[in-house]
């Protein structure tokens, strides 16, 4: 599905001020001293490139949802590890 002009705009701004979000996430992160807090951000840039790309590509990331690439997948998967010790599929729920 093509977006029209005037969409296009709003998903791009949206894109912008996630990005900037992203980046005072960042400065603001990094005075806790918890890596795997930090690690976080890396999930959210993989989430602002892939939605920046697929705006790019002519797609709505929100009606749509994002579409990730083999690199993000790669990205999200070493982000979460550091997050939380063990990629997606290796967790199990604590009891």
């Amino acid at each position: 599905m093509t977006v029209d002009a005037m969409r296009m705009k709003e998903l791009d701004g949206m894109v912008r001020r996630m990005g900037a979000i992203v980046s005072v996430f960042e400065v603001r992160s990094g005075t806790v001293g918890n890596h795997a807090f930090e690690a976080f951000r890396e999930v959210m840039d993989v989430y602002v490139d892939a939605c920046g790309r697929n705006l790019r590509q002519g797609g709505d990331f929100i009606e749509s949802g994002v579409k990730l690439n083999s690199d993000d997948v790669l990205r999200l998967n070493q982000a979460f590890t550091k997050v939380f010790g063990a990629e997606p599929a290796a967790l199990t729920a604590a009891e």
